[in-house]
């Protein structure tokens, strides 16, 4: 019944209908703009056009059917904003469609997002600062996590070379919350392993995000969103006639990477298919890693309002088992493989008077298995020295571990998103989903395993008032079968005192804009911890808050940004004892300090980027028992988790990155450094007390430079070579563990199929 009256809910019309508004970022209306109407299909390209009104509106009439775009351009008058390329559509001849354009002061494409209302919102308008990674960027970059780590406020640890395990921490907390397509796929209770996630189905030729990053808590995304959020988005067809898109490219360890990309998109039909597979066999013993993922997304219009769609992504790698090979300089016999299944089926439906349906279904599966055979007792005697100078001796023994271990995470995702726009200021949404979730631990010794249900609901508001203070509220209520009721509000606001334009003098300073949100998060158990904890542990939670500024200067050519953010986390998990597993949830620690970025484009085809971010954080409750050294007298170290009164392991008092980046006709070209400061840690020996090292700044700090050339010889052929760690650094990852050495890769992007 449902499905009936949203698909009849849409009016019909003579001809192709297209009506909406031009606004600036800050919802100022434009007068004057030209908005074309652009087929992307055979026949004359400008199929109509028409200029905006004194409110901004404009309105559109063409007989025409197919693929279109919407092209606009500012008034004279107003120069400061660029012209906008919208996403491309489906119209028929009897469609009736509705768009509000957002001009901005230094982008192209729209700068748009709904991870915090909802909604699609200009970025400028959100309280809480979302980072967008274009699907260009993603061309040539087999790993997304080398983009992830030039984010401000971001910082990525890896533990050991390529495909071993990641994790991305922002604001000095963990993002345990990922998101694909709106559907998801972390593990059971957060966490996602970043270091097998590829680029293929995410990169394409269009400048649409292929990654967003939000900080802090979310109440739309549910449970697990305490810290951030990670939002992938699988590439759409650009093409109007079959495409096929090849790159491979080949360095030094054995690297090579194999990708294909099919495209098309005709009439009411689009499809994009993408598979690729990296070898590497880094520089270590019985280390080589594959990395296999499967991408498609296919959508079809019954209508220019009314769609079906459906993503898939299928991720297969196999890698050896992580252990910090400088601790025992042997690598133990054995593998670790995971399969990642996720798929999400829409139905989408947007109405003449602007309500907007969706039904959702997504799974995600995921499989991960430990394989362990003939590892030695002990390793070879090391010396381990610290960044902070600090130095033991000895022979380490390997953690036991069981011949074979097979972790299961299934997710079954049911949902309804409905928004409706009350007025051209004030729009709500409303979210209601069912989770079904499956997990074991599956040992020859015997297995675990876990169900339990979800039911969620979240309600959004985002208002405006008089084009200068924006708000968003929003707010969710889930109930466990298992940890019963939890609720999460939200709260941003932004203001704008002083609007982006041009001039000189104090002209110069146009646009300025103030945010702050407010924010409370939570995260259920993992897996493991649902077996471990005692029937008495209760949800982990988080309280977030943040104020910053945003400065333009020189008419948007340089823009500033700072932001102070101090987060609280409580009942957080933290491993007491490896074998057997010993948890507890009582840690509790704070993270607060300031994030900085700088953004400049002195000329059109150059781009300065930089970011610096200050990390004070500290442990203010642990049950941890600290252990010693006699080696250092009566100082505590924490052998596996911080002790109250110090810093979390592996968060950095001091991060930032700086890019250059050139882009020309043909020839792309940019330089990256990454650098962190050193950062409290641990050796992790637990079981050999004389290899404990002071746990102050024991974790090195580093700088990670990268470099990337792409140039079109023709339209149908691309050469690149990329360049990670030009330095030879092998000390970026967490103490013991050894970085990939310098790494260049050479290769060509071939494009068969007609422009």
């Amino acid at each position: 019944m449902l499905l009936a009256v949203l698909l009849l809910a849409a009016l019909p019309a003579q001809a192709v209908l297209v009506r909406g508004h031009v606004t600036s970022a800050a919802g100022v209306p434009l007068a004057g703009a030209r908005v074309q109407l652009i087929r992307l299909t055979g026949g004359a390209r400008n199929a109509a056009d028409t200029i905006s009104g004194v409110d901004g509106a404009f309105e559109i009439r063409s007989s025409l059917s197919g693929r279109f775009l919407l092209l606009t351009s500012a008034s004279i008058n107003t120069q400061q904003f660029k012209p906008q390329i919208g996403e491309p559509f489906y119209a028929g001849r009897t469609d009736l469609l509705g768009f509000d354009i957002a001009l901005d002061t230094a982008a192209i494409t729209p700068q748009s997002s709904a991870e915090q209302t909802g909604v699609e919102v200009p970025l400028a308008q959100l309280a809480a600062r979302t980072t967008p990674i274009a699907a260009d960027r993603l061309l040539t970059e087999a790993r997304p996590l080398l983009e992830l780590s030039a984010v401000p406020g971001a910082f990525a640890v890896q533990f050991g070379q390529i495909g071993s395990p990641a994790t991305l921490f922002l604001r000095g907390a963990p993002v345990d919350k990922l998101l694909l397509d709106g559907v998801a796929i972390e593990r059971l209770g957060g966490g996602f392993d970043l270091g097998r996630l590829t680029s293929t189905g995410l990169s394409a030729v269009t400048s649409r995000p292929a990654l967003e990053l939000t900080p802090g808590p979310n109440p739309l995304d549910g449970l697990d969103a305490e810290a951030g959020v990670l939002s992938l988005h699988t590439a759409l067809a650009s093409t109007l006639h079959p495409t096929l898109v090849y790159a491979g490219d080949a360095g030094n360890l054995s690297t090579v990477r194999n990708e294909a990309t099919f495209t098309l998109s005709h009439s009411r039909v689009d499809a994009l298919l993408a598979f690729s597979r990296l070898n590497t066999d880094n520089d270590l013993p019985a280390s080589a890693v594959h990395l296999i993922t499967y991408a498609a997304n296919v959508g079809y219009f019954i209508s220019a309002g009314t769609s079906l769609r459906a993503t898939l992504r299928d991720d297969v790698s196999a890698s050896p088992l992580t252990t910090p090979f400088a601790f025992y300089l042997v690598q133990p016999s054995g593998k670790q493989a995971a399969q990642s299944l996720s798929s999400a089926f829409f139905f989408d439906t947007h109405t003449s008077f602007g309500w907007h349906n969706q039904l959702r279904y997504g799974l995600a599966r995921e499989r991960e298995e430990t394989l362990n055979s003939l590892t030695p007792a002990t390793g070879l005697p090391v010396t381990i020295l610290g960044a902070n100078g600090d130095s033991a001796s000895g022979v380490a023994r390997f953690l036991a571990r069981p011949p074979r271990e097979d972790l299961v995470s299934d997710r079954d995702q049911f949902a309804y998103l409905t928004d409706y726009p009350f007025a051209r200021f004030l729009t709500g949404s409303l979210t209601a989903r069912y989770d079904s979730e499956r997990g074991a631990d599956l040992l020859a010794a015997g297995s675990e395993r876990l169900e339990r249900v979800h039911l969620f609901a979240a309600a959004s508001l985002a208002g405006e008032i008089r084009h200068r203070l924006f708000v968003q509220t929003s707010g969710s209520v889930d109930h466990s079968s298992r940890l019963g009721l939890v609720g999460t509000p939200r709260l941003g606001l932004t203001y704008v005192p002083v609007r982006p334009g041009t001039g000189s003098g104090f002209g110069r300073l146009r646009g300025t804009s103030l945010h702050l949100s407010a924010a409370t998060g939570a995260r259920e158990p993992t897996l493991a911890e649902q077996f471990a904890l005692p029937a008495a542990a209760v949800y982990a939670r988080s309280r977030a808050l943040d104020a910053g500024v945003d400065q333009n200067l020189y008419g948007g050519k340089l823009t500033l940004r700072a932001t102070y953010f101090h987060q609280q986390f409580s009942h957080q998990t933290e491993l007491l004892g490896q074998a057997p597993l010993t948890l507890s949830n009582t840690l509790a620690y704070r993270t607060q300090g300031l994030e900085s970025e700088l953004r400049y484009q002195p000329l059109a085809r150059l781009r300065v980027h930089g970011s610096y971010t200050y990390l004070a954080s500290l442990v203010e409750r642990s049950a941890a028992a600290p252990s010693f050294n006699p080696q250092f007298g009566a100082t505590p170290i924490g052998a596996l988790t911080a002790l109250p009164g110090a810093r979390p392991f592996e968060r950095p008092t001091n991060s930032g990155f700086a890019a250059v980046e050139f882009t020309g006709p043909s020839l792309t070209a940019s330089l990256r450094a990454v650098f962190a400061g050193r950062s409290d840690g641990s050796s992790g020996l637990a079981d050999n007390p004389s290899l404990l090292l002071p746990n102050r700044n024991l974790s090195p700090g580093y700088t990670a430079m990268d470099a990337s050339v792409t140039y079109a010889l023709t339209r149908h052929l691309t050469v690149y070579t990329q360049l990670t760690n030009l330095l030879n650094n092998r000390a970026m990852a967490p103490l013991g563990y050894l970085t990939t050495p310098f790494l260049i890769r050479t290769g060509l992007r071939i494009r068969l199929g007609r422009e």
